[in-house]
């Protein structure tokens, strides 16, 4: 309410400029134009005056309403409205003005229907000129300014997209270094340097590669470069599980699309936490990437309890991808989960290159 109540000075005031601007606009088109003798037109000053603010303060109260409301629909029909409004208002402001003019100011001895008369032969094309121009101007600020707004909120979902990312690295990076992840592959690699030493360099160099991944600042990357990394990972997890973990990667020839940095991974390091490490027998993931009409699909689907989307606690690993989803890609990206006794699958939809 006192928002509003601040408002209104503001509004009066914007109300008492135009009038006087029109007013002065109408003195001088009538001395520099019309010859009109600068006597009389000083004289006839107050009555400009009272038409303008009458008239003007009816557009003034009607017109910008009447803009928003037509504002969709077809120029023709919009425009037609805003005319009539303005030939309304500026009878109906006449009509008005011309009983103060002449009672109040004693302009118009053959009487008021004679200035009504006159006035209107003046004030109807002085309303639609100053009208039409008023709304093409104010037409044009008001798109001036959803544009500034749509820029505005494009910069904030951009600085939303690399804020998420910046934390969708770190979490990257802080599950790469977490003490038990690094010993337990350090600890694997060890113990293959006497029986494998060939796995065990490979398992170094898939260490390294997933470590050089996680300090990567790019908003999207290959959808191969990813799966690449989903293999790493999983061959450095299964030198620790051996057989208990299983898994199977088929990607569809002729695929490109450009995914999220971690987005698959993180699918795959939530079925090894929730189910490889909570399970005797270990986990099956099976990663499919396919053709889905105009999009490519990843389905990641391991043999686990499964999980309910609904429960998913604000700020964890899926939910934070799934605002990433949003801010990189809006409505051409989704998140879906099919929950079956005994699978759990959650597929990721981006759009093909």
């Amino acid at each position: 309410m006192q928002s509003k109540a601040r408002r209104w000075p503001l509004k009066l005031f914007k109300l008492l400029s135009f009038v006087l601007l029109v007013t002065l606009m109408f003195a001088v088109t009538f001395v520099a134009f019309l010859r009109v003798p600068l006597p009389a037109v000083r004289s006839s000053i107050a009555v400009y005056f009272v038409f303008v603010a009458i008239i003007g303060g009816l557009c003034w109260a009607v017109i910008p309403t009447l803009g928003e409301w037509t504002e969709h629909k077809p120029v023709l029909l919009r425009w037609a409205i805003i005319l009539s409004a303005l030939l309304t208002a500026g009878t109906l402001g006449s009509a008005i003005a011309s009983p103060i003019v002449h009672y109040g100011l004693g302009i118009g001895h053959a009487g008021v229907f004679a200035v009504f008369a006159v006035s209107l032969e003046q004030a109807l094309p002085a309303t639609l000129i100053v009208g039409v121009l008023t709304t093409i101007i104010a037409t044009g600020t008001g798109r001036l300014k959803a544009s500034q707004l749509a820029l505005e909120t494009q910069r904030l979902e951009r600085e939303r997209a690399e804020k998420l990312a910046a934390e969708a690295q770190l979490a990257s990076l802080s599950s790469r270094v977490q003490p038990h992840f690094l010993f337990n592959t350090l600890n694997s690699i060890a113990s293959l340097i006497q029986k494998d030493p060939r796995q065990a360099e490979l398992t170094i160099e898939r260490l390294a590669s997933l470590l050089r991944s996680s300090l990567d600042a790019t908003q999207t990357v290959p959808i191969e470069q990813e799966i690449k990394l989903v293999r790493d990972y999983l061959e450095i997890q299964k030198t620790r599980f051996g057989q208990r973990l299983q898994f199977d990667i088929a990607v569809e020839p002729d695929i490109h699309a450009a995914v999220l940095p971690f987005s698959v991974q993180s699918l795959v390091e939530n079925s090894m936490k929730h189910v490889a490490s909570q399970r005797p027998e270990g986990v099956a993931v099976v990663i499919r990437v396919t053709r889905l009409e105009r999009d490519a699909s990843v389905s990641v689907t391991d043999n686990g309890p499964g999980f309910d989307p609904t429960s998913m606690k604000s700020g964890c690993g899926l939910d934070v991808l799934q605002n990433r989803l949003r801010a990189v890609y809006g409505t051409r990206a989704a998140m879906d989960f099919w929950r079956e006794p005994g699978s759990m699958t959650v597929r990721l939809r981006f759009p093909l290159e």
